[in-house]
């Protein structure tokens, strides 16, 4: 009787274990700035959650004008960077105009989301994708994770796809 417990036990935690989720190491780092709004909040959440059920290793920063958070970043720690910011009065934010700037040796791994109410250009070393703040960042989300494996397949190439 004692041996057929032992052995139920063992199948126990053996059945038990082995239900447990397996976590691959990441394989890959990305760096996800977003200006505080709350679409640009969901979108970045969702992107994170899509990444890390891919093993990539999510660091996530708000930025702004006063926080600067972005500063102590370094592009080149990373694989990619997507930062998400408003266009206002049809440009990009002067302090990701210079973090860009700061990070340009590292341009191919770079991409900046802008969003816009206005149809204008956004011109930077760096792909840029736009959207408009009403879309849905559930929807958005796949594309821009999309875009950011596309790069990793091909770092001297643009990704194509996600514009929106």
């Amino acid at each position: 009787m004692r041996t057929q417990i032992l052995v139920a036990l063992a199948l126990s935690v053996t059945a038990l274990h082995a239900t447990e989720p397996v976590t691959k190491p990441a394989s890959r780092s990305i760096l996800l700035a977003y200006e505080k709004t709350s679409f640009k909040k969901n979108l970045v959440e969702e992107m994170s959650r899509i990444l890390k059920e891919d093993s990539v290793d999510v660091s996530v920063v708000v930025h702004s004008k006063k926080g600067k958070k972005l500063d102590a970043e370094e592009a080149g720690a990373y694989d990619a960077v997507f930062i998400s910011n408003s266009g206002v009065m049809s440009k990009v934010r002067p302090w990701i105009v210079e973090w860009v700037e700061n990070n340009k040796e590292h341009a191919d791994r770079i991409i900046l989301h802008t969003t816009q109410t206005r149809d204008w250009e956004v011109e930077t070393i760096v792909d840029a994708v736009t959207s408009a703040s009403k879309d849905d960042p559930k929807n958005l989300a796949p594309l821009y994770v999309q875009k950011i494996k596309a790069l990793w397949d091909d770092p001297e190439q643009p990704s194509e796809g996600a514009d929106n």
